[in-house]
C-alpha cells in the first residue's frame, strides 16, 4: 500500500466546504472526504508548528518528545533522536518523500531520517526574494529551489503588490495578504505538487511503493497568492460571530496584548473581512493544487488503493475573539484541525466520526496498517478501529484532549483538557478559564469563578492532573501547587 499525507499549515477546519462552511470552495478536499472519512473533533497537541509537527512526526506529546516551542525560539534546541520510531520507521521498503515545510526539532533535516527531497528548514517561505518580509532573517536552507524550479519551468521570478499589513508601526515585517505576480501554476503550491509528482514517478519507475509526506506553506499568513484567487472571495460574503463584536471577555490579559502585537485589535471591520476573504483564497488555492496531484494519481491507477490523509499543524483564530494566527491562547479555531482519511479498506465512504482524536494518532495509524503493532514509545491510537469499524476496540474511546502549549511569541504557558462538554485551560501566570462547549461554542462566558460549576472543575482539574502526569509534563509541580486555588 502506498501512503499520502498532505499537511496544511494554520488551517482553520470549519473553513473548509466539507467541514460546512458555505462559502468555501475546496471541491477536492470534498471528494476525499466523501471517498473516506471525516473526524469533526481532531485536535493538534500544541498550536504553534514545531511542537505540532514533532508530535505529527513520533506519534509523542510534546512532553514527550521534548520540543515545546517553535525551534527558532531561544531555549528549545531539542531535536528527534534518529533511532526513535516515527511516522515512516515502520514502512521500511518504502521511499520516503518529504516535501515542502519541514519545521520539525532544531538542525536534523529530513534526509538524516531517511526521506528524500527537497527540505526547506526554518519558518520562512522559500521566496528567494519573493517573500521578504517574511524571512526575519532566517532564509530555510534550500530556499533558493523555488527560484531553481521557476527557471526550469521558464516562469519569471514573481513580484508581490498589494501588501496589508496590521495597524502595529514594528511589526511592519510581515503583511496579511498581497497579490503574487504570477500564473497560478508558478505558485508555491503548485510546484509543492509538481516536486512531488517528479518523486512518485521515479518510484513507478522503480516499482518502488512510496511515502509521500507533503507540507504546503499555506493558508497560514501572508496569504500571498495570484489571481483569481486574490479577488476570488468578497467582503459582504464573510460573516464574524458573536466573539469579534464582544471579544476576549473574562479572559487573561495577555490574549488583548497578543491581539495589539500583530496590529488587529482595533483594526477596522472592513480591512479584517479582506484578510479573511485572501485566507479564503488561499485555501482554495491550495485544493486546486491538490486537485492537479488527485489528476496524476488516478491517471496512473494509484488513487484507489492509496492511504491518503489531509490535515493541518494547527488551526487560525482568524477574526474569532478579534485575534488572528495562533499562540498563547486555546480556543478551539487554533487546535482544532480538519482529518480527512480515505483508507481504501475502510468499511463505508463519506463517513464522519465525533470521536476525540490527535493529530499524531496518524503515526500510530501508520504503524498499525504496516506491521499491526503500535510502538509503545507512541502517545497516540490507531485510527484502524474507527475507520475499519472493528468489533473491538483494543483501546477505549478518549474522554478527552491534552493540549500543551508553552508559549509562541513570549513564555506564556498553558494546557487544555478539553471533553465533548466542557474545556478547562490553565494558564500558569493568568486568569484560567472554563467552558460549557455544547451551550457556548464561541468559548464567550468564562465559568471559572461560577460556583454553579465548582464540582465540574474539579473533576476536570484532577482529570487535566492525572493526564499531565501521565506525559511527564514539565507544568505538573506548579499546576499542583495551583489547583486547589484555580
Amino acid at each position: 500500500m502506498n501512503f499520502a499525507l498532505l499537511l496544511m499549515d494554520q488551517t482553520r477546519a470549519d473553513m473548509l466546504g466539507c467541514y460546512g462552511h458555505p462559502v468555501v470552495k475546496t471541491p477536492n478536499m470534498d471528494s476525499i472526504a466523501a471517498a473516506g472519512a471525516r473526524f469533526e473533533q481532531a485536535f493538534c497537541a500544541s498550536s504553534v508548528c514545531t511542537p505540532s509537527r514533532t508530535s505529527l512526526f513520533t506519534g509523542k506529546m510534546p512532553s514527550h518528545h521534548g520540543v515545546m516551542c517553535n525551534s527558532d525560539k531561544e531555549g528549545d534546541k531539542c531535536d528527534v533522536p534518529l533511532e526513535d520510531a516515527n511516522l515512516i520507521s515502520e514502512l521500511p521498503n518504502h521511499q520516503h518523500i518529504y516535501i515542502g515545510k519541514w519545521h520539525i526539532g532544531h538542525q536534523k533535516l529530513p534526509q538524516e531520517y531517511g526521506f528524500v527531497g527537497h527540505n526547506f528548514d526554518g519558518y520562512a517561505y522559500p521566496g528567494s526574494g519573493v517573500y521578504k518580509n517574511l524571512a526575519f532573517d532566517s532564509v530555510p536552507l534550500n530556499g533558493n529551489r523555488y527560484q531553481e524550479w521557476l527557471q526550469e519551468k521558464g516562469f519569471a521570478l514573481p513580484k508581490v503588490s498589494d501588501c496589508t499589513f496590521g495597524n502595529n508601526p514594528n511589526l511592519k515585517i510581515q503583511e496579511f495578504y498581497g497579490l503574487l505576480h504570477s500564473p497560478v501554476e508558478a505558485s508555491i503550491p503548485y510546484f509543492l505538487v509538481d516536486e512531488a509528482i517528479s518523486h512518485i514517478e521515479k518510484c513507478l519507475q522503480q516499482n518502488q511503493s512510496f511515502t509521500l509526506w507533503m507540507n504546503f506553506w499555506g493558508p497560514h499568513t501572508p496569504c500571498i497568492i495570484p489571481e483569481p484567487y486574490f479577488s476570488m472571495y468578497q467582503p459582504e460574503q464573510v460573516t464574524f460571530d458573536e466573539s469579534f463584536y464582544h471579544p476576549l471577555i473574562g479572559k487573561p490579559e495577555h490574549y488583548q496584548n497578543i491581539a495589539k502585537m500583530w496590529g488587529v485589535w482595533s483594526l477596522d471591520e472592513e480591512i479584517w473581512r479582506h484578510i479573511v476573504c485572501k485566507y479564503w483564497g488561499y485555501i482554495t488555492l491550495i485544493d486546486d493544487a491538490i486537485g492537479q496531484l488527485l489528476d496524476f494519481l488516478k491517471q496512473h491507477d494509484l488513487y484507489d488503493g492509496l492511504f491518503l490523509s489531509i490535515s493541518a499543524d494547527h488551526g487560525d483564530a482568524m477574526g474569532a475573539h478579534r485575534m488572528i494566527e495562533k499562540g498563547e491562547f486555546m480556543f478551539d479555531q487554533t487546535y482544532r484541525v480538519p482529518l480527512i482519511i480515505k483508507d481504501p479498506n475502510a468499511s463505508q465512504m463519506g463517513a464522519h466520526y465525533d470521536d476525540l482524536v490527535y493529530l499524531h494518532d496518524l503515526t500510530a495509524t501508520y504503524a498499525d496498517i504496516a506491521s499491526a503493532k503500535v510502538p509503545e514509545s507512541f502517545d497516540g491510537q490507531s485510527l484502524l478501529p474507527i475507520l475499519r469499524q472493528q468489533a473491538v476496540q483494543s483501546v477505549p474511546a478518549r474522554e478527552g484532549i491534552l493540549a500543551q502549549q508553552n508559549g509562541h511569541f513570549t513564555p506564556y504557558p498553558q494546557r487544555m483538557w478539553r471533553t465533548k462538554e466542557y474545556k478547562l485551560v490553565f494558564n500558569a501566570s493568568g486568569r484560567s478559564e472554563l467552558y460549557h462547549l455544547r451551550h457556548d461554542p464561541q468559548e464567550m462566558h468564562n465559568l471559572i469563578d461560577d460556583p454553579n460549576y465548582g464540582e465540574i472543575k474539579q473533576s476536570m482539574i484532577e482529570t487535566m492532573y492525572a493526564e499531565m502526569q501521565r506525559y511527564h509534563d514539565p507544568l505538573c509541580t506548579w499546576f499542583y501547587r495551583m489547583k486547589a486555588v484555580i
